[in-house]
């Protein structure tokens, strides 16, 4: 069963920088936090590397199947570890403002159920694409450049680290410590209670 993920936004440039930064596909690992590389293959075809799950890289080619100049942007994957199509729309909404609408879809994720469990765990597709469009904004309205873009820290590699700790030793034991220690306080809690009411009588 596919995973679809979608997002929008609207960017304060015309609609023709909005599509060109876009089709510049090796523009994409500038405000996308999970692209890595994208190298042109051939006239409608690039190899990806991506980041995956718990800090794993992913490869796939995949293939322009719609360019429509200042509309449209659609793409399939043709080989890889990743089975990925999707489209990109661009809006005009006035001589200065564009909206920017991203639908992605994803098929068998590595490592099949686990590995789609461990990608949703570790990560929120929504949040990342959210997050991606808020980047390409930020540079398209000069407010921030792709180098501020790459220094930061991504949300899903913030809710990475937070997994990451949860389940280490030392995350496991503050758990454990601090579920013994509101279990001790709710029974003694429940003692103080219990003896209150012995004296009442």
């Amino acid at each position: 069963m596919p995973q679809r993920v979608e997002g929008s936004i609207e960017v304060v440039a015309p609609v023709e920088k909005v599509y060109d930064y876009w089709k510049t596909l090796e523009n994409l690992p500038q405000f996308m936090t999970n692209v890595e590389e994208i190298h042109p293959t051939g006239p409608d075809t690039t190899h990806w590397v991506v980041k995956g799950p718990l800090g794993t890289k992913l490869e796939f080619d995949a293939k322009t199947t719609q360019n429509k100049p200042n509309e449209a942007i659609g793409w399939n994957t043709e080989n890889g570890q990743v089975q990925t199509s999707g489209q990109v729309r661009f809006q005009e909404l006035d001589a200065e403002r564009t909206r920017v609408e991203v639908q992605m879809n994803y098929w068998d994720p590595p490592g099949g159920k686990a590995g789609e469990v461990a990608s949703r765990i570790v990560a929120n597709p929504e949040l990342m694409v959210q997050q991606d469009l808020r980047n390409l904004k930020e540079i398209l309205e000069g407010t921030a450049t792709p180098e501020d873009i790459q220094q930061r820290p991504a949300a899903a590699t913030a809710q990475s680290s937070a997994v990451a700790f949860l389940t280490s030793g030392t995350g496991l034991l503050v758990l454990g410590g601090g579920l013994v220690l509101w279990l001790l306080l709710r029974r003694r809690g429940s003692t103080r209670r219990k003896s209150r009411i012995i004296f009442e009588f």
